[in-house]
């Protein structure tokens, strides 16, 4: 509320009984605690994804790398753009399961954000990554390693595997398949090196591993009717307020 005053009266969107200043609570704060099966799991799902980075890593320093690329381009090229689209398939085919009633390990709330935060993480550590190495490409373009769509697909594909892995371990093996077959065309199309697509891979997965450590399990009905959204009107000024209670 406005008052005759130059000068707007302050008034608080928080409850009278709350301190003047900002705090920090213990449950806002994030922890990397192993919740939920994480606890059994321990650093095991960090393995796979370790042991691709460093043959990846192997790879890029070898001969080995031009002498794949020369085997593909003799055997196995491949030129279309279908790869384009089969890396969001293991996400396509998640939320198909859901919306025909088969739920993963967590509601969709949570697997969305979970979702979305995997690949931002992906998204940031790959362009990075790129920039800092700016390996050339086999066609001779710029920043090659490592590979963007074999990350995200293998982001995803570990997404998909922590949901639904323990329903049905096809589902996992699925996923990881069109992974593996994304990868596989960025080699044959050209665009990569094998040790770019090996690289992708683990960070694709290193990257959704974190984001399930780090992760408060927030987004579902219960927490959500802590959130109130509303518009608000301060003389000339109009916008919307957001409130989460903790």
């Amino acid at each position: 509320m406005a008052s005759g005053r130059k000068n707007p009266e302050r008034f608080s969107l928080l409850k009278e009984n709350t301190a003047p200043y900002f705090a920090f609570h213990n449950d806002s704060i994030h922890r990397i605690d192993f919740r939920y099966a994480d606890k059994k799991r321990g650093f095991r799902p960090f393995i796979a994804p370790s042991i691709l980075i460093a043959g990846g890593t192997i790879l890029h320093f070898s001969d080995w790398k031009y002498d794949i690329n020369d085997w593909h381009g003799e055997h196995f090229n491949y030129s279309g753009h279908l790869d384009d689209y089969l890396r969001f398939a293991p996400i396509a085919a998640a939320y198909s399961l859901n919306a025909l009633g088969i739920k993963g390990k967590n509601n969709i709330g949570n697997q969305t954000a979970i979702l979305g935060k995997s690949m931002i993480l992906t998204t940031m550590i790959t362009k990075s990554l790129k920039s800092i190495l700016d390996v050339e490409r086999p066609t001779g373009e710029p920043q090659s390693m490592p590979s963007g769509h074999t990350a995200i697909v293998f982001a995803a594909a570990q997404w998909m595997h922590r949901e639904y892995g323990e329903i049905n371990p096809w589902y996992s093996i699925g996923a990881y398949a069109c992974a593996t077959t994304v990868g596989i065309m960025r080699i044959s199309k050209g665009q990569h090196w094998a040790s770019d697509v090996l690289v992708g891979a683990g960070v694709g997965m290193i990257s959704t591993q974190l984001i399930y450590l780090t992760h408060q399990y927030k987004w579902d009905r219960e927490h959500l009717k802590n959130l109130d959204i509303f518009p608000f009107k301060t003389g000339s000024q109009k916008g919307l307020a957001l409130v989460y209670t903790f």
